[in-house]
């Protein structure tokens, strides 16, 4: 990812509207320019998410776009256009034949199942089960393919205990929905995550440390990492929950279940998780109102009746909002489980989250960003010590453009301007998840 911004600067209203009126139209901007600069960026941009940027040629990139500087305002769909064309034409991210998608990775080749075509599809993540030598992709073939989708099935790239939740789960997921996005052009604010048992458990985790990049999840009976253990038949065992997670979902729907007889992944930490999120739905009226759990009595470590269907059925009717006007990230630095000692990857840092990037952020930190009305409210907890280092992303589809945007912090007023479009930003945020629709033109610094 390319990191990195502008510096908001502060203008009078009077300043910005003089500048917009001087700014020239669309047909003026540099488009010979851009195209070139795109083309480079899809040749060289790493091609998975277990390789690093070169930092030369990422540096080189950054001056160039850094350069074009400003655009026209109401460009931001062409230039978007401008940017996606020329990966039509680049190197394959990956090899897609016969009905599966393999990449490169540190630990030698992985793959996936691909089921499914279309123009502009949802698409459906489906992660198996299993655990310590065991997991298969064709058990998740078989629970999550969805009629008029594209289906992506990977299979572990090391069988262990929580496959999903490492740093080698975690990348190979991301890498895939990145390679859906760029090769097989599906939907960005159709993308869905389901999975049963460990299947179940890796869902959650995506979820929950990466909520933008999806439209639903259907975490089914797994666990979630806990202290003392995960293992825990009742809630009253748990004694703490891993952070980074819960509150994350707040603008994600959510179907999923699970047997209170389910002796495989216990029960335990999906009830404790129930009220933790229970809670903060009563604290914050219209977060968390799409998360639907049910609990079966008796029901051992197997589907109720009538699912996964209904499940998909309602991830089905879900669209994405890139843009919510409340967000709320609670940051974990070393999710469980830590990598282990012969581990070829490390934790992939998180720095983007919907329309907010934190460039240092700390572990436990909390955030909170709401967006009405052309204010910005930020309110930081755990060890979030201030607003230094965050950045809000913003574009026309959020704000009147033509008005200035104020900031605020702990109900104190902290910064007003009126934020002009440019170019990096667009380039920036577009890298950062190779997703057309969460793309942004203009950015705050603070």
């Amino acid at each position: 990812m390319l990191l990195g911004g502008l510096a908001a600067v502060g203008l009078s209203l009077g300043t910005v509207r003089g500048a917009l009126a001087q700014s020239p139209p669309k047909s003026e901007l540099p488009k010979a320019k851009i195209t070139d600069l795109a083309t480079r960026w899809w040749k060289s941009r790493p091609p998975t998410c277990f390789q690093e940027w070169d930092p030369k040629t990422r540096a080189e990139l950054e001056a160039a776009a850094r350069e074009i500087g400003a655009i026209p305002e109401g460009s931001l769909a062409e230039v978007v256009q401008l940017l996606w064309q020329p990966g039509k034409k680049s190197q394959p991210r990956a090899a897609i034949a016969k009905g599966k998608i393999q990449i490169e990775t540190p630990y030698g080749k992985a793959w996936a199942y691909l089921t499914g075509t279309g123009k502009n599809p949802p698409l459906v993540i489906g992660l198996h089960g299993g655990g310590e030598g065991a997991g298969s992709a064709d058990e998740a073939r078989s629970n999550w393919t969805s009629k008029g989708t594209i289906g992506i099935y990977p299979q572990g790239i090391r069988l262990i205990h929580d496959t999903w939740n490492s740093v080698h789960g975690e990348r190979f997921v991301l890498s895939l929905i990145e390679i859906a996005k760029a090769q097989l052009d599906v939907d960005p604010d159709r993308v869905y995550c389901a999975g049963f048992s460990m299947g179940g458990s890796g869902t959650w985790f995506m979820a929950g440390r990466h909520p933008d990049l999806f439209a639903g999840a259907g975490p089914y009976s797994g666990v979630i990492m806990a202290a003392p253990r995960s293992q825990l038949a009742t809630k009253e065992e748990v004694r703490a929950i891993q952070h980074g997670l819960l509150p994350n979902v707040r603008n994600l729907p959510m179907w999923y279940t699970i047997g209170l007889a389910d002796d495989h992944c216990m029960p335990g930490t999906y009830l404790y998780a129930a009220d933790v999120l229970e809670g903060l739905r009563t604290q914050d009226p219209g977060g968390y109102a799409q998360i639907h759990f049910t609990t079966v009595p008796k029901l051992g470590h197997e589907f109720p009746p009538g699912e996964p269907e209904k499940g998909l059925k309602f991830l089905r009717e879900q669209v994405r909002d890139p843009f919510p006007a409340v967000v709320v990230w609670e940051y974990t630095t070393d999710p469980s489980p830590s990598p282990e000692a012969d581990d070829k990857s490390t934790r992939l840092p998180v720095h983007d989250f919907y329309w907010l990037r934190c460039a240092r952020p700390q572990d436990l930190q909390k955030i909170r960003a709401s967006l009405k009305d052309n204010a910005i409210d930020l309110e930081c907890s755990g060890t979030a010590k201030g607003v230094e280092g965050i950045t809000l992303f913003l574009n026309p589809r959020m704000i009147d453009v033509g008005r200035e945007v104020v900031v605020r912090f702990a109900g104190k007023e902290i910064h007003r301007s009126t934020p002009a479009p440019d170019f990096w930003t667009v380039f920036e945020t577009l890298d950062a998840r190779l997703d057309r629709s969460m793309v942004f033109d203009r950015r705050i610094e603070l």
